[in-house]
């Protein structure tokens, strides 16, 4: 077995020395590397920075020497003459491989896979093998290299897609593993996170018996860079820990290990494969900064005279790295400013106009412009200088590059270890696919594919479900029947649909399912093919004229439908134009990153000026991809230059004290600026002499008018003026340093008759119901405000709803007019409410009023009452009567009660209380004849206050608790025979009503009015005539009031007061022993009800009119009685003696 690889290694020599001495014929020259793998071995460890390794050698198949050569790894680098040497210090822990690009003059691309090693000395054996390995691949042999089988790579196109595989179903008590086709790992390049970044998960079956700890190894983990991917030791997720650059490096190799604790290595190393995503990060660049050439000046028209050549590093076959060129520039311009044309694809430069003249113009210059996204992304330029000669033959060509495709997201799992001839299968956590949108194809476009163990015994059919497969949009993924690989077919939309989801199936062939259904996520990644768009077009502005710089007049917005949190839609703003171009052409200047307009240049004139029209671009990209613009239109405004002015300096006025919102002055104010504007309408405010709040000062609706008013009366007795300070301003602010125009108001506060004022205004005492009648319930006293005048004040009462009390008129002492009854309606919750009023003794008297609340003490003035008094039994084994018993004492003083029977109803009844004592218990306890009787109980409260109540017990012929009356029954049962003879007697008597009705009217005769019915001197009616009704009799009411018509300056106010409520009635009581009180109570009310008519009210009887129907003189004119005595009338009666009190300035009289 050992010697088996040195025979096989003979026989490889001998063919191919003997290849190698066959003649040869010399075969055609074709670009590229002279190696397909190119290895360079290092004698040590530690490279240093330049250190150079070795040369790359490439032909174009040219005289060309020198190239633009690209290398993925960041730590190496390629000079134009292929010169590999070290970039950045290095340490060898282990070979590092890598891909070297570069480009013909034909835009093709041509790559070579490097290998660094650091050479190591080996005896024996091993030295064989290591000459095996690498012998045809050191740098420093001349044939071309050819790597064994262990670094051949895969091609794009055929790199493998995440497999799929469906969970195994439970057989028996055994679950059936699964395959997986590993796929490699997908993470764009430049994605801005957050970090560190979940990329997968991997998983050993281990870990369900024993504690499991993951890591990885290899360029990018433990070595350069090192730290980029991290593992957590525990859960083996697998973590990027910062963005990536698919330029520095496009592929990642990484190996995965899991040890269990306390036993060593528990799977096999896997290898992890992830793979840089492409963004479109990089501007394309021209392959010389300056290109050279000639235009024989006899050219015509389409005649090409060089080809400009640009690269972008992005990825190839895509739009990240699809060029389109144009021409920015030509100097001169003349004849003709567009005397070049370009060919957007090829750049190929040709001839577009006539008039080509050495002599006249012997050199162009042009401004070439390389951008990719197919013209509409990030941007590069050049420049082009011709010359115009006699002769040309020489052209430069440019190339194209070709475009590779992405490999898939991979998902990875530790292989399962040998286990005798049994091999254990792994757990899996399954990543989403990710496809790129805008994919160029070719379509169908290969995915993924799934696989069921089943296969190997069954024939096996595969199938997708869901949005995307069988739903809407149908038929965009695919499955093939047969080989459970997943394509899509049409390229995908990232803004219309950023995630697929759907099912996958498999079906054996007669059997039905083979697993269960498996969940596929898709998700789309996003390219840049969108480009910013402003939220409107165009935007709408203003700026004031003496803006100074800085101002921030106006932001645009624009919004871009790439994915967020990617430079695909990270924008920059920036202003292409104004117009006018004047006085500055930088007048304004906008933030790049928020799109905030400011004013960046001094001049703004209104008058020259009036409007500017700025084109605004945003770009994404961070400024340097696609493209959108809109215009900013900003109006040049008017500037508060001009400050307002009172046309008045000091103003006096006079207001009343205590009014509220008062009028007090208004001042005028002029102002130079534009009318209506927010320069010239004015402000006001005060500047002082208000410290306490008392006015209030607004602008008028004409904009230019200050109206001051009070907001609280003022005091007279506290302040007689005051003195404001007013100030005017403009709704803006000045846009120069301006005076403030300021006003003196002063203001003299004119003294009125103030009511006197009670303290407190409510006031709460508690008294026992039964106070005797005169008796001192409390002084209520108020003082007059007005302290200048010096008036007396004097008391009244204005509500006393049950007419208990009487106020001293000089002293304010409230004494019992009549007993109190804290029973009485008129108290609530043990509170009896009267209004007691306050005047002064000037021309036109003014009243305060204070609230005066008694709280009254409860006594034991009411005897328990019950409340049944008629009640139904019978005469044989009468049942109980259950009889209520109401006190309208407090608790204090009603139950327990007692009860007891007087006089002869001892003999036949019983009585006795209830349980709770608030009950009585009436029993017929010897038989009695049919009919009523008169059952008398004393009852009696807890204090023993007692009253003896009557009930009416109708006895009747039955027995037990149904009570039934003969009588009734008869009764009731010739009712309806009274009724109806009553009825036939009522309609007869309404018959003949009606007959004697209708002769009468036909004997009425009118005659004409003695007065014309316009004289209105008097109502005369005619009487010589009888019957008729009352349709000959026309009332004027309108008479009875012509004494007020002769008096205007008299008023009659014919309402009730609206200050006063109205007293509450006692209902009429069910007891009949009541009525007495009912009726006291009542027309107590009734004398001191303020809302019943008729209203004291000022009347006129100076017109001597006729048929006046005024008959209640309840109000009279009394004011001008002037000093005349009434007093004698109180020696008349009593009757009079009330008139003398009314007129004669009494206690009762009311101001």
């Amino acid at each position: 077995m050992g010697t088996a690889p040195f025979a096989i290694l003979a026989i490889l020599i001998v063919v191919f020395q003997a290849s190698a001495l066959e003649p040869t014929e010399e075969p055609a020259c074709v670009p590229g590397f002279k190696s397909d793998m190119l290895v360079f071995q290092v004698p040590r460890k530690h490279l240093a920075k330049n250190f150079r390794l070795g040369k790359v050698h490439f032909t174009d198949c040219t005289d060309r020497t020198r190239f633009l050569f690209k290398s993925d790894h960041s730590r190496f680098h390629v000079d134009h003459d292929g010169t590999l040497k070290v970039k950045i210090p290095t340490t060898m822990h282990e070979q590092q491989d890598f891909i070297v690009h570069t480009w013909d003059t034909q835009r093709h691309k041509f790559s070579v896979h490097v290998r660094v090693e650091h050479q190591r000395h080996h005896h024996g054996n091993h030295h064989q093998n290591a000459e095996h390995h690498h012998g045809h691949h050191h740098a420093h042999h001349d044939h071309d290299a050819q790597p064994d089988s262990a670094t051949n790579t895969e091609s794009t196109t055929d790199a493998p897609v995440p497999i799929l595989v469906f969970p195994g179903h439970v057989d028996g008590l055994k679950r059936k593993k699964r395959e997986w086709l590993i796929p490699k790992l997908r993470v764009p390049e430049n994605y801005r996170g957050p970090y560190p970044l979940k990329v997968t998960q991997i998983g050993s079956d281990k870990d369900q018996v024993k504690k499991v700890f993951y890591s990885i190894t290899g360029p990018g983990a433990d070595q350069e860079p090192v730290g980029l991917f991290t593992m957590d030791r525990l859960s083996g997720i697998l973590y990027l820990t910062q963005a990536l650059d698919r330029e520095k490096q496009a592929m990642y190799n990484l190996q995965a290990h899991t040890v269990t604790e306390g036993s060593g290595t528990a799977e096999e190393p896997i290898d992890i494969l992830v793979h840089v995503i492409d963004q479109n990060d990089h501007s394309p660049t021209f392959t010389q900064d300056t290109f050279v050439g000639e235009v024989p000046e006899a050219s015509k028209r389409g005649f090409e005279v060089i080809q400009v050549t640009a690269i972008d590093l992005d990825e190839e076959n895509n739009d990240n790295s699809e060029i389109r060129y144009r021409i920015v520039s030509q100097e001169p311009e003349m004849p003709n400013p567009n005397m070049f044309a370009i060919n957007p694809i090829t750049g190929a430069i040709r001839v577009n106009g006539d008039g080509l003249d050495r002599e006249k113009f012997p050199n162009y210059t042009l401004t070439v412009e390389a951008a990719d996204m197919i013209g509409e992304g990030l941007r590069g330029e050049a420049r082009v200088i011709l010359t115009v000669s006699d002769s040309n033959d020489n052209a430069t060509t440019f190339d194209k590059s070709k475009s590779t495709t992405d490999a898939p997201v991979p998902i990875l799992v530790f292989p399962g270890p040998v286990d005798g001839l049994r091999r254990r299968k792994r757990d899996w956590v399954i990543p989403d696919l990710h496809v790129s949108e805008n994919d160029r194809g070719p379509y169908p476009l290969k995915v993924s594919q799934i696989r069921s163990n089943e296969d190997k015994v069954k024939k096996v059919f595969y199938s997708i479900t869901g949005p995307g497969a069988d739903q809407e949009p149908v038929d965009l993924f695919t499955m093939d029947r047969l080989s459970g690989i997943l394509y899509v077919t049409q390229p995908l939309d990232r803004e219309k649909q950023a995630t697929y989801n759907f099912q996958a199936h498999a079906v054996t062939e007669g059997s039905g399912t083979a697993e269960e259904p498996m969940d596929i996520v898709v998700k789309v990644i996003d390219q840049n093919d969108e480009k910013p768009r402003f939220t409107q077009d165009p935007f709408v502005g203003e700026v004031p004229e003496a803006s100074k710089r800085g101002f921030e007049v106006i932001q645009v917005t624009a919004i871009d439908l790439d994915e967020e949190n990617n430079d695909n839609s990270d924008i920059r703003y920036r202003i292409v134009s104004q117009e006018p171009g004047m006085p500055n052409p930088n007048m304004f200047a906008i933030n790049p990153i928020t799109g905030a307009i400011r004013v960046n240049g001094d001049g703004l004139d209104r008058e020259q000026f009036p409007k500017y029209t700025l084109t605004v671009e945003a770009a994404d990209m961070v400024g340097e991809g696609l493209r959108g613009e809109a215009r900013v239109i900003l109006t040049v405004s008017d500037s508060n230059d001009n400050a307002p002015t009172f046309d008045k300096s000091n103003y006096v006025a006079t207001v009343k004290e205590n009014k509220v919102d008062a009028q007090i002055v208004v001042m005028t104010v002029s102002d130079g600026d534009v009318p209506n504007s927010p320069a010239w309408n004015a402000k006001f405010t005060i500047v002082s002499g208000d410290t306490e709040g008392f006015f209030a000062v607004k602008t008028g609706s004409n904009k230019k008018e200050g109206i001051i008013s009070t907001v609280k009366g003022l005091d007279f007795e506290k302040s007689k003026s005051h003195t404001l300070l007013v100030a005017v301003e403009n709704e803006i602010p000045f846009a120069l340093d301006l005076p403030t125009a300021t006003a003196t108001v002063v203001v003299t506060v004119e003294d009125v008759n103030e009511a006197p004022v009670f303290d407190p205004i409510t006031k709460t005492v508690s008294k026992r119901e039964d106070l005797a009648v005169d008796t001192d319930i409390v002084l209520y006293t108020a003082s007059d405000p007005d302290t200048a005048r010096k008036q007396k004040v004097m008391y009244k009462v204005i509500r006393d709803p049950a007419g208990w009390l009487n106020v001293a008129k000089d002293t304010g002492l409230i004494k019992v007019k009549t007993p109190m009854d804290r029973e009485s309606l008129f108290v609530k919750e043990n509170k009896y409410t009267a209004l007691i009023g306050a005047y002064d003794n000037d021309e036109i008297p003014a009243t305060g009023t204070g609230t005066l609340i008694i709280h009254l003490e409860d006594v034991n003035d009411n005897p328990p009452t019950i409340e049944e008094r008629k009640i139904m039994v019978c005469n044989k084994e009468s049942a109980p009567q259950l009889l209520t018993v109401t006190d309208k004492d407090g608790p204090d003083f009603a139950a327990p009660f007692s009860v007891s029977l007087q006089g002869s109803s001892k003999s036949n009844w019983t009585a006795m209380m209830n349980g709770s004592k608030t009950g009585i218990i009436l029993r017929l306890f010897s038989e009695l004849p049919s009919g009523e009787y008169t059952v008398v109980l004393r009852v009696a409260d807890n204090e023993g206050l007692e009253q003896d109540s009557t009930v009416q017990a109708k006895v009747c012929d039955c027995k037990g608790k149904d009570v039934t009356c003969k009588d009734l029954a008869k009764a009731a049962s010739s009712l309806p025979l009274i009724l109806g003879i009553l009825g036939g007697i009522l309609l007869l008597l309404m018959l003949v009503l009606l007959l004697l009705l209708f002769a009468r009217r036909r004997r009425v005769v009118k005659t004409d009015l003695l007065l014309p019915p316009e004289d209105i001197r008097d109502n005369i009616y005619h009487y010589d005539e009888e019957g008729g009704g009352e349709d000959d009799q026309d009332y004027d009411l309108s008479v009875l009031h012509r004494g007020l018509d002769n008096r205007p300056e008299v008023f009659r106010n014919d309402v009730a007061p609206n200050f006063m409520p109205a007293p509450q009635y006692r209902p009429r009581p069910a007891n009949p022993e009541e009525i007495g009180n009912f009726i006291d109570d009542n027309l107590k009310a009734a004398d001191n009800d303020p809302t019943a008519p008729p209203y004291d009210s000022l009347l006129v009887f100076d017109y001597e009119g006729g048929g006046s129907d005024a008959g209640s003189l309840s109000s009279l004119n009394s004011s001008s009685s002037g000093d005349q005595d009434y007093d004698c009338l109180g020696e008349w009666g009593p009757r009079f003696k009330k008139l003398a009190d009314m007129y004669g300035g009494g206690e009762d009289d009311m101001l």
